[in-house]
């Protein structure tokens, strides 16, 4: 079924459980993964490897939440693709210029998988 993918997500969730449960269904599906439990972990990531999808949760810990991630990750390089992963109310993405998807949490395993096919360039 997978495996077709070569496509390097980036996966970044403070919860541990949900970065390892969705690391590990993505790359059952051939997808290149790295994952950080932080956006400074994230930044540096980004800055290490060519990622072609950001899967970030809005709500982190630190100086900055999901979109400003994205932002910052997207102002090198502006042909990332962003999901934004959340509990919460879709309506944040609103007026987001950057064209990201929202995927709303709790996800089930096809539900992440289809946003990130289309929204992988692989």
């Amino acid at each position: 079924m997978g495996h077709e993918f070569s496509s390097t997500i980036l996966i970044v969730d403070d919860e541990d459980y949900i970065r390892i449960l969705a690391a590990s269904l993505l790359k059952e599906e051939g997808f290149q993964v790295l994952e950080a439990s932080d956006t400074s972990e994230a930044l540096a990531l980004a800055a290490k490897h060519d990622i072609d999808v950001l899967l970030t949760d809005l709500h982190m810990p630190g100086l900055l939440d999901g979109l400003q991630l994205a932002a910052e990750i997207r102002a090198s390089d502006p042909l990332v693709h962003v999901i934004i992963s959340s509990g919460g109310d879709p309506s944040v993405l609103k007026d987001d210029e950057m064209g990201a998807v929202f995927l709303p949490k709790p996800y089930r395993p096809h539900q992440l998988t289809r946003a990130v096919r289309m929204n992988s360039i692989g």
